[in-house]
């Protein structure tokens, strides 16, 4: 690998796309992020957490789908013409998240993220990966390792 395509690499790895939760901004880094589709009808499927609003057929693929303000804990809302599903890949998983708006794709460095402490209590998944600070504006930084936890654990993908 030339120097300059671990630069290039190193520059897709500090993108990561801004979206709105209950006024909160928070990013993910855009190598988990597959597209981003507005809302589509969503099968209910028995037995899962309220978290999981059930799953998504997009172009014959099974997609599990999570409402990311259920998943913080943040009272749910009916959805509008912003609202969209956030397609996330990790370790061949694939989920939909749900979020109230997409702001941005920006450039984060890495000097810039402070992390998080990894204490965290006992049975509750801790999802910010660290904290930076752009433009004045506070971004929690997510971990797709975290909030894909689900899939894995309950073994919702269906294809592979």
């Amino acid at each position: 690998m030339y120097a300059n395509d671990v630069e290039a690499e190193n520059r897709i790895d500090d993108l990561y796309m801004v979206f709105v939760v209950n006024n909160q901004k928070y990013a993910l880094s855009s190598k988990y992020i597959i597209e981003i589709i507005e809302m589509l009808p969503i099968t209910k499927v028995p037995f899962l957490p309220k978290y999981m609003k059930g799953i998504i057929n997009l172009r014959s693929t099974i997609i599990p789908v999570m409402d990311a303000r259920m998943r913080f804990d943040i009272e749910p809302i009916n959805y509008d013409e912003r609202t969209c599903i956030i397609i996330i890949e990790n370790n061949n998983d694939k989920i939909g998240l749900i979020v109230d708006t997409v702001n941005e794709v920006i450039h984060i460095s890495p000097e810039k993220n402070m992390n998080m402490d990894s204490n965290q209590d006992e049975g509750k998944s801790n999802f910010i990966k660290s904290v930076s600070e752009i433009n004045n504006d506070v971004q929690l930084i997510l971990d797709c390792d975290s909030l894909m936890k689900i899939v894995e654990e309950n073994n919702y993908a269906v294809d592979r």
